[in-house]
C-alpha cells in the first residue's frame, strides 16, 4: 500500500486475532469462556423489545435514560458513572487517558489477557505480580506499589484463572498506599455478584481508585458488550472528556434496562451458578482433586497428572463439553471451567469420574 503513510514511531502494530465461534451452540455445553452456560428462555427474549417504538431504530440513542436507570440500581449518582464497551473498553480508555509511553503498569499474572495487549499497544512497561502455590504474592504487590514507580495497578477481584480474593479492608489499605505513591488503582469487578465484596464505596472517599464492571458475567449478557466505570466524580469528568459521542447503543441499553428492571431473573441465575459451583467443588474434593474458586462463575481444577488430564480433555471433546485448557507452568495440568446449574455440572463431573 504505497499510498498509505503512517508514523511508525506512533503506531504500534501488534498481532491480534478474532476468536472464531467453533463450538456446537445447539448441542454443546459452553464451559470455556466464562459466559452464561444455560440459554435464556425465548419468552424473555421476545419481551425485551415489546415496548420498542417504530422510531427507536432510526434515531440516535438517548443515553440519559440508561444512566438514570443504572444510577438508581447502583444507588450512586450519575456523576460517579461512565458507560463503556464492556470492561475491555474501560481498560483501553484507562491506558489511553492515564498512561504515557514507557510508564510502568502493574498487573497480576496470570490474568485477563487484554491488560498486556493494551500495554503493548500503548507502549507501557508491565510489572507482573505472580502467584505462588495458587496464592497471590501479596508481598510483591506491596513492593511494586512502594518501589517500582508504577503509574497504574490493575487488580481483578476475583482474578482469573487463579482466584485469591482481596477483602474490602485489604483493598482500602492498597488504595491508601497507592495514593501516597500517586498510583491509580483499578479494581476489575467483572465477577461481582457471585460472592465477592465490592469496593465501589471507596470511590466516594478516594480519588485514585476506579472500579470496572460489566454486564457480561453476573448478568450473563456478554453479547451486548456493555460495561461501566465507577469512580470519584473528578475521575469520571476525565473519562467523559474522552468518551465517544454515544457510549453505547439502543439495543444494548434496552437489554440492560430490561434485566435491571427484572432483576429477580438475574438473582435467580446468580443463585443457580453459586449452587452449581459449590456442588462441583464438593464432589471434586471427595475425589481428592484440587479445585480453586470461591467468588466467581468459574473453577480452576488441577488434576496434577498429564495423562489423566489428556484423557479427560479427549472425553470432554467427544461429548462436546468445552473447557479452557492449554495452560503453562503451575497450571499445566489444569482446566478452567465456567459454572452452570447443578444439572450442567453433573455432566462435567460424570466425564471426570470416568477418567480418573
Amino acid at each position: 500500500m504505497k499510498d498509505f503513510i503512517y508514523n511508525k514511531k506512533k503506531v504500534n502494530l501488534i498481532s491480534r486475532i478474532r476468536i472464531p465461534e467453533n463450538r456446537d451452540l445447539k448441542k454443546g455445553v459452553r464451559l470455556n469462556r466464562n459466559e452464561r452456560v444455560e440459554n435464556f428462555d425465548t419468552k424473555i427474549i421476545s419481551k425485551i423489545f415489546q415496548k420498542t417504538q417504530d422510531y427507536d431504530l432510526g434515531k440516535y440513542p438517548d443515553q440519559s435514560r440508561i444512566y438514570n436507570i443504572l444510577s438508581k440500581f447502583l444507588r450512586l449518582k450519575e456523576e460517579n458513572l461512565s458507560i463503556t464497551s464492556g470492561i475491555d473498553g474501560s481498560i483501553k480508555s484507562i491506558f489511553e487517558i492515564f498512561s504515557d509511553k514507557n510508564d510502568r503498569v502493574g498487573v497480576l499474572s496470570p490474568t485477563y489477557a487484554m491488560y498486556e495487549v493494551y500495554s503493548n499497544l500503548f507502549k507501557t512497561k508491565i510489572y507482573k505480580i505472580s502467584y505462588q502455590n495458587f496464592k497471590l504474592d501479596r508481598k510483591k504487590l506491596h513492593q511494586v506499589i512502594k518501589d517500582r514507580k508504577v503509574k497504574i495497578i490493575f487488580i481483578p477481584n476475583p482474578n482469573q484463572p487463579i482466584e485469591d480474593n482481596l477483602s474490602l479492608k485489604e483493598i482500602e489499605k492498597i488504595c491508601k498506599e497507592c495514593k501516597k505513591n500517586k498510583i491509580l488503582l483499578v479494581i476489575d469487578e467483572a465477577y461481582h455478584m457471585f460472592g465477592s465484596q465490592t469496593a465501589a464505596k471507596l470511590c466516594l472517599k478516594y480519588e485514585n481508585i476506579v472500579i470496572l464492571r460489566t454486564f457480561s458475567k453476573s448478568f450473563g449478557l456478554p453479547s451486548i458488550r456493555l460495561g461501566y466505570v465507577i469512580a470519584h466524580k473528578k475521575i469520571i469528568q476525565i473519562f467523559n472528556s474522552y468518551r465517544l459521542s454515544y457510549e453505547s447503543n439502543f439495543l444494548s441499553d434496552t437489554v440492560a434496562e430490561y434485566f435491571i428492571k427484572n432483576f429477580s431473573i438475574i438473582k435467580k441465575y446468580n443463585k443457580q451458578i453459586i449452587q452449581g459451583r459449590e456442588y462441583l467443588k464438593l464432589e471434586l474434593k471427595k475425589l481428592r482433586i484440587q479445585v480453586i474458586g470461591k467468588k466467581a462463575n468459574f473453577l480452576l481444577i488441577n488434576f496434577r497428572n498429564k495423562k489423566i488430564l489428556k484423557n479427560i480433555l479427549n472425553s470432554l471433546k467427544s461429548n462436546k463439553i468445552y473447557v479452557k485448557s492449554n495452560y503453562k507452568g503451575d497450571l499445566s495440568n489444569c482446566i478452567l471451567v465456567t459454572c452452570g446449574n447443578i444439572n450442567t455440572m453433573k455432566k462435567l463431573l460424570k466425564i471426570i469420574k470416568n477418567n480418573i
